[in-house]
């Protein structure tokens, strides 16, 4: 029936909790630091390797 409330029961529903946290900049802001510190790390073990790789077949 009409008026009785039930028309709109999409808006009470809460929203998930990963679409709430996507809206939060917050959220963005960490994870961008992180991929960043993954970045860095990720390519200062790569060039280490390729440091200890160099060295390894220049050596005698």
């Amino acid at each position: 029936m009409a008026g009785d409330g039930d028309e709109d029961r999409t808006a009470d529903v809460p929203r998930s909790s990963l679409r709430a946290a996507a809206g939060d900049r917050r959220v963005w802001a960490i994870l961008a630091v992180v991929a960043a510190l993954l970045v860095c790390c990720c390519s200062a073990a790569a060039g280490t390797l390729l440091a200890v790789a160099g060295g390894l077949f220049t050596a005698n």
